[in-house]
């Protein structure tokens, strides 16, 4: 059940629009998440398997080397694909056929790295592309993973008119919050938020495949947060990146894994998930790339991807300790150890813990500097863990011969992290 939903604030700071219960906002990479719910539906329904090669699905995905691929190495974030050349552009997507064009045009691509698994490398916007060829050849109706969705998770959810993947003309510019970004040479500014490098690597190394991987495709000659404040940027599929969307439906998408993964899968489960493809998702661990370990191609930061999300760290990540001295932390899941989500720029972020019950999701237009962990989402982020161990903790002492709670691996590394960074938040009723 819903417990809390809180909205406030301005939809337009210059305007001082109010944000209203049915704003949305551009959420970013908090998009994967909800569009790798549709690869779960599909291999439910027995037409998806991310053991199989690519090419079972999509013969001409095999070209320049790419013919070993599984589905699982590709969302996974394990295929060197994040910054191809040429690049996607805005054009391409726009046409009346633009997901033919795309498909083909991905489909040609050649891998970063010679054997999928060798490296790891954070596909920022070109992930939703090739899921969303994957949709259009697996779906008996070959819908694309916008309408898909549409069709599929968010009217039976109830959510349709909250979430898109591809903003409708329908849909009133006042229901769709204005981004509040950095401009000029503020990303360049020193900050611990970024992860080193990565802001001089996006900006002037263009050719880097950091760089490439942001221009993926093309939005503008200087890639920003900023380019998602456009309509017309707005208005086409990129399910990676492009979704807008009010925290409430993407907790919502989130609430129905949760309950599925909890339940017995037929009572609650509005989206037809499978046992078999759910334990299958959580019983196989997030990997690191062979060569390059945890450290990720793109971000130059430890991070944590399997099955189209982030996932939880390992034992060994999940101390205080670092394995590298970068700034901005990692990139990672909440720590629940069946924890699923993704955050996104600025500082959104949707996930379910299904350890500890819990589907949750933060929006905002206001874009932060953290490119994970925002201190404004960590913040509710930690009370809910409160809550949760607060009711755990009743409902161990109402139990007779009970002595203490079960283990929720609740984020004490994160807690401690943050708190210490900002103090500020602790006091937080």
């Amino acid at each position: 059940e819903k417990v809390v939903d809180l909205w406030g604030g301005f939809a337009h700071r210059e305007s001082k629009m109010p944000w209203e219960k049915d704003t949305m906002v551009p959420i970013f990479s908090s998009t994967k998440g909800v569009s790798a719910i549709a690869l779960y539906m599909l291999a439910s329904r027995g037409v998806l398997d991310f053991k199989e090669k690519v090419t079972t699905y999509w013969p001409e995905f095999g070209a320049n080397g790419k013919e070993d691929v599984t589905v699982s190495d590709l969302i996974n974030h394990g295929v060197g694909l994040a910054g191809i050349s040429p690049p996607l552009t805005l054009e391409m997507l726009q046409r009346e056929d633009s997901h033919k064009v795309a498909r083909d045009h991905i489909a040609a691509a050649k891998m970063e790295w010679s054997r999928p698994g060798d490296r790891k490398g954070y596909m920022t916007t070109m992930l939703g592309f090739y899921e969303s060829a994957l949709v259009q050849l697996t779906d008996p109706s070959a819908r694309t993973i916008g309408k898909y969705l549409h069709d599929e998770a968010f009217a039976p959810l109830g959510i349709a008119d909250e979430v898109h993947i591809g903003l409708p003309e329908s849909v009133p510019s006042s229901r769709v919050a204005r981004l509040d970004g950095m401009s000029g040479l503020e990303p360049l500014w020193p900050t611990d938020s970024f992860p080193d490098g990565l802001m001089r690597k996006l900006l002037t190394e263009p050719n880097s495949y950091t760089g490439r991987s942001f221009r993926n495709p093309q939005l503008s000659s200087t890639p920003s947060v900023m380019d998602f404040d456009r309509r017309e940027v707005q208005a086409v599929e990129m399910p990676a990146s492009g979704g807008v969307a009010s925290a409430r439906a993407v907790a919502t998408v989130y609430r129905a894994a949760e309950r599925a993964i909890n339940g017995d899968g037929e009572s609650d489960n509005p989206l037809g998930f499978s046992r078999e493809v759910l334990d299958g998702i959580l019983s196989t661990p997030a990997k690191p790339g062979r060569l390059n370990g945890w450290v990720d191609e793109v971000l130059g930061i430890e991070v944590c991807m399997g099955a189209g999300m982030l996932r939880s760290p390992p034992p060994h990540l999940s101390s205080s300790e670092r394995t590298t001295s970068d700034g901005g932390g990692r990139f990672m899941c909440a720590p629940g150890r069946n924890s699923l989500g993704t955050p996104g720029a600025g500082g959104s972020f949707g996930f379910c813990d299904p350890d500890a019950e819990v589907a949750f999701a933060y929006v905002t237009n206001r874009c932060g500097q953290h490119i994970t962990d925002d201190p404004r989402e960590f913040a509710l982020r930690d009370k809910v863990y409160d809550a949760v161990r607060s009711i755990r903790n009743k409902e161990v002492e109402s139990s007779s011969g009970a002595e203490e709670g079960p283990n929720l691996n609740l984020p004490n590394y994160l807690a401690k992290r943050f708190m210490d960074a900002h103090p500020e938040l602790a006091p937080l009723p």
